[in-house]
């Protein structure tokens, strides 16, 4: 693996990957939102849908709202960020879940965070419900961060046994969420 040659292939192989992932989540979205815009044509579901997005009285009001876009442009930079620490250290494929890492990534927003990527996607999702002041919508960043809690203690086993000591050290300085 040291040939720089087996280093190109590699790097043609995380650009497929992240090519075939972005084709595949591009055409779900796609799916998605044909299914959204059929259901929205029922009145019933317009009628319940602009409830959620602009309430008559949203918890929280304009010009407070607009912390929200903060939050989410905070998050998708975290998102990158958090992203591009990780390749640094470790390939496309690991970086999956269900895959061991080879490297144990400490630097970068993970000596702030166990869990940047989580993190950045619960603040794009909590973002919106600040935005549209709409109580409904902070159920998705509860549901979220649940899931991911969930997901977070399997991974922290596996990464114990992968880095022993060295993980624990980690965790004993990094908080799990900040």
């Amino acid at each position: 693996m040291d040939n720089p040659d087996s280093k190109k292939v590699m790097t043609r192989s995380n650009v497929k990957a992240l090519l075939i992932m972005t084709v595949i989540a591009t055409i779900i979205a796609t799916i998605l939102s044909i299914i959204l815009v059929e259901l929205i044509k029922i009145p019933v579901v317009m009628e319940i849908l602009l409830e959620i997005l602009f309430p008559e009285n949203p918890i929280i009001i304009f010009p407070y709202n607009l912390i929200g876009l903060l939050i989410i442009v905070l998050g998708f930079a975290l998102t990158i960020w958090a992203n591009y620490t990780l390749l640094q250290k470790i390939s496309l494929e690991e970086r999956e879940p269900f895959h061991t890492p080879s490297a144990l990534v400490t630097e970068g927003p993970f000596r702030f965070s166990r869990n940047p990527v989580y993190l950045s996607v619960i603040m794009m999702v909590f973002g919106p419900a600040i935005i549209f002041g709409s109580l409904v919508l902070f159920i998705f960043p509860l549901i979220l961060f649940s899931v991911f809690h969930f997901f977070i203690r399997w991974e922290e086993k596996k990464l114990e046994e992968t880095f022993g000591e060295d993980y624990l050290e980690f965790k004993r300085r990094v908080r799990r969420w900040l």
